[in-house]
């Protein structure tokens, strides 16, 4: 699809009426305040759990999911993921969390309310990260601002 200069800048202010509508958040986020502040998170308990959270805690089994539906998935490995070669301000994060779990009680691509017996409760989003052998992999990824 060919966009000209004039459908571009045509469509840049109501772009830019979308951005302010969503405070912001489009653009990204920023530790400092401002217009483009991260929003209030302090009701989310994963915005406190940061990768010295997780660390200690690696093959250590959490429960995803409630009731008769949870299953216990170890977390087997993380990895910083941050490009290399750059410069990170302070608070700046980015990381993966790999779960190894049974491959007879596949887990969908969704957020699940997991629990760990020192972390506490908390929502996680997490995807499949593929089958070897008689064991399923899932994988979340933590890429943050932290304040």
């Amino acid at each position: 699809m060919k966009i000209t200069r004039r459908t571009f800048l045509a469509a840049a202010p109501l772009a830019a009426g979308a951005v302010l509508q969503f405070n912001g958040i489009a653009l990204g986020q920023k530790a400092d305040g401002g217009l483009f502040a991260i929003p209030d998170v302090t009701g989310d308990a994963l915005s406190r759990l940061t990768w010295d959270s997780f660390l200690p805690f690696t093959n250590t089994d959490f429960t995803f999911g409630e009731g008769s539906n949870a299953v216990s998935l170890r977390l087997v490995d993380m990895k910083d993921v941050r490009p290399e070669g750059r410069r990170y301000r302070k608070g700046q994060e980015s990381f993966t969390l790999k779960f190894q779990g049974p491959f007879n009680q596949p887990l969908t691509d969704k957020t699940y309310q997991v629990n760990h017996f020192n972390l506490g409760d908390f929502d996680l989003f997490i995807t499949n990260g593929g089958r070897v052998r008689r064991n399923q992999y899932y994988v979340a990824v933590i890429n943050r601002i932290v304040s």
